[in-house]
């Protein structure tokens, strides 16, 4: 009886917990510096950013794309950055894999 139950209760166990799962996602955020012939892309990666949902990832891109294109700025003051970049990720929740493209407002 005991070897029945083990079963049923690891099932319940992981599926409670699947939906509490972090989103773990990887990828670049393409950023433009500049105007027509001049304009320069950086492409940034962005490792183990993590989230509750599709939008908590892409508030911290938004973060981290803010951070770095400032950084780049500084290396290379060839013009301001367009007002939105090009995110490119690729995601994880458990078992589940897929791909996110947006386009992300990264100046205010």
């Amino acid at each position: 009886m005991k070897r029945l139950m083990a079963p049923a209760i690891l099932l319940l166990l992981l599926t409670g917990t699947a939906g509490g799962e972090e989103l773990f996602c990887r990828g670049n955020i393409i950023s433009t510096q500049g105007e027509g012939i001049v304009a320069r892309k950086h492409r940034f990666e962005v490792a183990d950013v993590t989230g509750s949902d599709v939008n908590a990832v892409l508030a911290q891109c938004k973060i981290i794309a803010r951070e770095r294109q400032a950084r780049a700025a500084r290396k290379n003051p060839g013009g301001n950055f367009r007002a939105v970049s090009e995110v490119e990720l690729h995601c994880t929740r458990g078992t589940e894999s897929f791909e996110v493209r947006r386009s992300l407002q990264t100046l205010p």
